[in-house]
């Protein structure tokens, strides 16, 4: 078992406001698949992941506890895309004023 992977699956549902029925729904599985994987008694396959990441608005990368090395690099997880934008914007300021 990937460890972590059910608590940040939990966590990237959560984030996007979506119910596990809706996740389900979602990628034509069964509720209770979904609770299985948020609760680590199984695990997604490859494809499924790349749909949980994919819906999740994350990286598999993060889904899988892979963190990235890059220290530039500032994690969007749970953001909105409002939100995203938003700080683009502002790093791009900050660089315009840099010159």
């Amino acid at each position: 078992m990937i460890q972590g992977l059910a608590n940040r699956l939990q966590t990237a549902r959560t984030n996007r406001n979506l119910s596990r029925k809706q996740v389900a729904s979602l990628l034509n599985v069964s509720e209770s698949l979904i609770g299985l994987y948020e609760s680590g008694n199984r695990q997604p396959s490859l494809s499924v992941l790349l749909k949980l990441a994919s819906l999740y608005h994350v990286t598999t990368d993060f889904l899988l506890g892979c963190e990235p090395t890059d220290k530039n690099q500032l994690p969007l997880t749970g953001l909105t895309d409002k939100q995203i934008q938003a700080l683009t914007l502002t790093a791009q300021c900050f660089r315009n004023q840099n010159g």
